[in-house]
């Protein structure tokens, strides 16, 4: 995935994640199986765009490594939140299907008629019209985790009393979100003893799941908030790398032809305009030189080309002066030049296994306790790291 560099003005600087999807250059883990047991990652996954939840997770998990990815084996897991104001009056069933959008309705219905969901400890019909302050409790039974890719110990890059610096691998979210709890960077680290499983480490900037690159970690409050303060006062240059589609550097000619939002400057094309989502379920944004709607945010990147990764793609180095979700590759698809890989924004799949992307598994959470899956057919894996059923 793509590669990300940052440097700061300010000592010990790390950098602000942005949404990028690029080609890896990591050569793949050695295929093999390991068990490894880990704690409880967080008490508090989130996924950006959607409610909270608070949660209970095992008391531990065990990680299998297999076929360069590293897997979780299934457990059981307790989402706890309580009714919103806004849920106030409706179904039980229809805030399930419409607030956490990580099952289909039809598994919320089953779950909720199997007493998995609960409202105030006690199973509830779906029609149940839910008052203010209730407490929600949704039993995932065997949660399977999205596998990531393997690349062995997370390295350390520089270490502080106050700060950790690491290599983050491409498919690896920061901290537990959505279908990721115990394969994320924080859970692992604390796997692998970076760090105790007791420690409390900050997260202080975004970084996408399937970019690669520096994170900045904070072991206290105190530092996570000077950090904070650099990124707040543009102190902290960000730099990523992308492997796009074509010859980027015929883009730098003036002949080339105009574009809306779009001015070259010194060998560089600084694209600037407006983003705003135009699909929140999957997370999808589109690029407008003029703001349209009220939800438009503006948002400016520059880049440069570096080289030719091939005869028909690209290395480019991006420079984001503002830090939009999903912004260089909505830049990019703009340009005309989408990163390679990226299908959601005008990339491809292909037989490339330097550009893996990982699979969404089947989840197992429809099975009550004593229940066996039932034998899954033979899935085959695309070199590109997509399941193929």
């Amino acid at each position: 995935m793509p590669k990300r560099q940052a440097e700061s003005d300010a000592p010990d600087g790390g950098e602000n994640g942005e949404n990028v999807n690029a080609g890896a250059t990591e050569s793949p883990a050695q295929s093999g199986t390991e068990g490894k047991i880990a704690t409880p990652a967080s008490s508090q996954p989130t996924k950006r765009g959607r409610v909270s939840q608070a949660a209970t997770a095992p008391e531990h998990v065990t990680y299998k490594i297999q076929g360069g990815l590293r897997h979780v084996e299934p457990y059981d897991f307790d989402f706890t939140t309580h009714v919103k104001q806004r849920w106030v009056g409706r179904t039980l069933l229809e805030v399930c299907a419409c607030e956490f959008v990580a099952f289909p309705r039809d598994y919320y219905e089953a779950s909720i008629a199997a007493g998995r969901v609960t409202v105030d400890g006690q199973p509830v019909k779906s029609e149940h019209v839910l008052r203010d302050g209730q407490l929600i409790v949704h039993r995932a039974v065997r949660c399977r985790e999205n596998p990531v890719l393997d690349r062995g110990p997370i390295q350390v890059v520089e270490e502080t009393q106050e700060l950790l610096v690491v290599n983050k691998p491409s498919s690896l979210p920061i901290h537990p979100c959505g279908s990721y709890r115990f394969n994320s960077l924080i859970a692992i680290l604390r796997n692998q003893e970076t760090v105790e499983a007791t420690a409390t480490l900050h997260t202080t900037h975004r970084l996408d799941r399937l970019t690669s690159g520096l994170v900045l970690l904070a072991k206290t409050k105190e530092a996570a908030r000077r950090v904070g303060a650099w990124f707040a006062a543009n102190q902290i240059r960000k730099t990523y790398l992308a492997r796009v589609k074509g010859c980027f550097k015929k883009l730098l000619d003036p002949d080339s032809g105009d574009l809306p939002g779009v001015t070259r400057l010194n060998g560089r094309l600084r694209v600037e305009g407006y983003i705003r989502c135009i699909d929140r379920k999957v997370g999808k944004y589109t690029f407008s030189a003029e703001a349209v709607g009220d939800d438009a945010k503006d948002a400016a990147t520059e880049f440069e080309f570096v080289a030719m990764a091939t005869e028909n793609e690209s290395v480019v180095r991006c420079f984001p002066a503002t830090g939009r979700t999903h912004q260089i590759r909505v830049h990019l698809l703009h340009l005309g030049f989408p990163i390679a890989n990226d299908s959601c924004y005008g990339g491809e799949l292909r037989q490339d296994c330097t550009l893996p992307l990982i699979p969404h598994v089947r989840q197992e959470a429809h099975l009550d306790k004593g229940q066996s899956a039932e034998p899954e057919e033979a899935a085959t894996m695309h070199p590109s790291g997509l399941v193929i059923e």
